[in-house]
């Protein structure tokens, strides 16, 4: 049975229950005063039940509902207040409404945040140990990996730009540089990421990422357009900024066909500043969205799958975070908040 016929059979179960306890309390009334008394406590029962199914707002609906079906019995006793029944019981439907839901409320909270707790956890425990495996990799490539860039740079001499070769040596150089950037993403990952944070404007950090990948974005043919309000600034780490946000414009770029633009803004929300890279890719795979920042996990095909990982690292040691969407236009939209104030420096935020 799905949640929505759930609901909807508890709640008919809690309408007859009214009914039927509220009958009752009518037709009684010729009865003994013992039998009254009994009945009163039938009406606990649907207001229990309320407050157990649908918390505090449950409980307080049914309790005031039996409560003003009772208020006119309550209002024909002509002695003391104190001495009111009906009055008084109409107070202790109330209280057994609320008490009852305040309560069934503060246990749901409590097993979401200990799910929600045991979600993170689990997902560390993951990355730590995708890290300690990418880690011990980097290490063994990164000698011989400068071993290979040493050489290939003293081979370089004999290769002028004019050589016949020259165009096979600069894949060599590119490659080389592309498996340094990897092993650099290895070390990174799993690992607590140091902050050196200072103030940023953010129309510098974005125009010096356009300026560095504007090359490999002219190959692909993609366009890179940058929007951001001048004066915006915030306190964070200059090269882990720009190191998250590369990754994703390099994302863009990749996911992006040819003949179409990569669109980098910022804008200020009242938690910090949000960097939005859009693309103009086919969006993100359904269900993939919970995935999206696992190490390993990518959708292309020479991807390591450490980009955006890394980029989730580096938003939540600032104290920020990082969140993918696909746009109703198609393409994506990948979102980076950074807060008004750096988890390892002074305050500061956009202006």
């Amino acid at each position: 049975m799905n949640r929505k016929w759930s609901l909807s059979l508890q709640a008919s179960i809690l309408v007859i229950l009214v009914a039927f306890t509220l009958s009752l309390h009518y037709m009684l009334l010729p009865f003994p005063h013992w039998v009254h008394l009994v009945h009163r406590r039938l009406c606990y029962v649907p207001i229990i039940l309320a407050a157990l199914w649908f918390g505090t707002r449950g409980g307080l609906i049914v309790g005031s509902t039996i409560s003003a079906a009772t208020l006119p019995l309550a209002l024909r006793f002509d002695g003391p207040l104190l001495d009111n029944q009906d009055f008084m019981e109409i107070l202790f439907y109330l209280g057994l409404g609320l008490l009852t839901g305040l309560l069934v409320d503060r246990r749901e909270a409590d097993r979401v945040r200990a799910l929600e707790l045991g979600r993170r956890l689990e997902a560390a425990e993951r990355f730590a140990a995708a890290g300690r495996v990418a880690s011990g990799v980097a290490h063994e490539v990164r000698t011989p990996l400068g071993s290979i860039q040493g050489a290939a740079d003293i081979l370089a001499e004999d290769y002028p730009r004019d050589h016949i070769r020259r165009p096979f040596f600069e894949i060599l150089l590119q490659e080389i540089e592309r498996l340094r950037r990897v092993v650099d993403e290895f070390l990174d990952l799993g690992r607590a990421i140091p902050l050196n944070p200072g103030t940023v404007r953010a129309e510098e950090a974005v125009q010096e990422v356009i300026r560095a990948l504007d090359p490999a974005a002219g190959r692909a043919g993609i366009v890179l357009e940058a929007e951001v309000p001048t004066g915006c600034s915030l306190e964070a780490d200059p090269h882990r900024l720009h190191q998250a946000l590369a990754n994703l414009v390099m994302n863009a770029i990749q996911v992006s066909p040819p003949r179409s633009r990569v669109k980098v803004a910022a804008s200020e929300r009242t938690e910090g500043c949000v960097f939005a890279v859009e693309d103009s890719g086919p969006g993100l795979p359904d269900g993939s969205e919970a995935k999206l920042f696992e190490p390993f996990f990518t959708r292309r095909k020479d991807g390591t799958g450490l980009g955006l990982a890394l980029v989730k690292q580096i938003a939540e040691a600032h104290g920020g975070k990082v969140w993918g969407e696909t746009l109703p236009s198609g393409g994506a939209r990948f979102s980076l908040l950074f807060p008004r104030k750096a988890a390892a420096g002074p305050g500061g935020g956009c202006a």
